[in-house]
């Protein structure tokens, strides 16, 4: 991308954030939070094991959480990412070693998250993450960037195949209650956080630490852009309403709340049994934070 230029030092703006759960009876799993050095958004996922292990209502919750927390007190303008990843990890690893389930919890029980994270150092946008987050910038020279865009697809025919299995989603609050396609989400969510895997997250592994994504960019200044949880990059990758510039742009002029109901109006009206856009759910807790780097 461009030169991050000029005398001072860039810095960071939050421009606007909203998170909605996908089910109005179940917590929302994702969250998204910032401080004076970077923000980010985090989208957590409750274990397949039925019961929870440290929440009375929702692992995946707790663990979003509980990160984001980590991650406002934590995260300075230098320090290192990966030693903040490491130790929240541990300690959430201590909390389910420390549980009173009274048996073992096979590892697609275990709650974990996605997130990603955009920093300022120096006169570049740090980019970090651990699963299917998403990033779309925008450099004021109309060079754009996104992160992740592999994950929606390899999501995307696994979803047609659970929707094929199921019948659609009018019989199921989520597909992952169906059991066949529960136990291939299983046999997916097992291979996660594994040596040698290619999926890692927020959750009870420390060594998700040494696999950060991790991207450098220089933007043309001003740039703006967009952190979403996949609930929210839908509108992109899913429904193909938008570009990603054209999601930046969007959320700039009309609101992060009216793009909200869009996606919304998409998922319980036009399509709400899965047919014309595959899906685990009719709706998935959304969230996204609009942001812009100047000088």
């Amino acid at each position: 991308m461009g030169d991050l230029s000029g005398i001072t030092m860039p810095t960071l703006r939050i421009l606007d954030s909203l998170s909605d759960p996908g089910n109005a009876g179940r917590r929302n799993e994702d969250t998204t939070g910032s401080n004076a050095s970077c923000a980010f958004v985090i989208d957590g996922a409750t274990g397949l094991g039925g019961k929870p292990l440290l929440d009375v209502t929702s692992d995946a919750a707790w663990l979003a959480v509980f990160a984001a927390q980590a991650f406002e007190a934590e995260i300075g303008m230098t320090n290192s990412i990966a030693d903040v990843v490491r130790n929240v990890n541990m300690r959430v690893q201590q909390r389910i070693l420390e549980a009173p389930s009274g048996e073992i919890v096979e590892a697609w029980a275990l709650p974990t998250a996605s997130f990603q994270l955009v920093r300022v150092e120096g006169r570049e946008l740090i980019v970090y993450g651990l699963g299917d987050c998403r990033l779309f910038l925008a450099g004021a020279d109309g060079t754009a960037f996104e992160t992740n865009g592999n994950y929606s697809k390899a999501e995307s025919e696994g979803a047609r195949r659970a929707v094929a299995q199921a019948g659609g989603l009018a019989a199921w609050r989520s597909l992952a209650d169906e059991p066949v396609v529960r136990e291939a989400l299983r046999r997916s969510r097992a291979r996660h956080n594994q040596p040698g895997g290619s999926v890692w997250t927020l959750g009870s592994a420390p060594e998700a630490a040494s696999h950060l994504s991790i991207r450098r960019l220089s933007p043309a200044l001003p740039a703006r852009g967009l952190l979403c949880t996949d609930g929210f990059s839908a509108l992109v990758d899913k429904y193909a309403r938008y570009e990603g510039t054209g999601l930046i742009r969007a959320a700039s002029e009309r609101g992060l709340t009216t793009l909200m109901a869009e996606l919304r109006q998409i998922e319980r009206e036009e399509d709400p049994d899965g047919q014309k856009f595959p899906r685990f759910k009719v709706s998935d807790d959304a969230t996204a934070l609009l942001f812009e780097i100047t000088h």
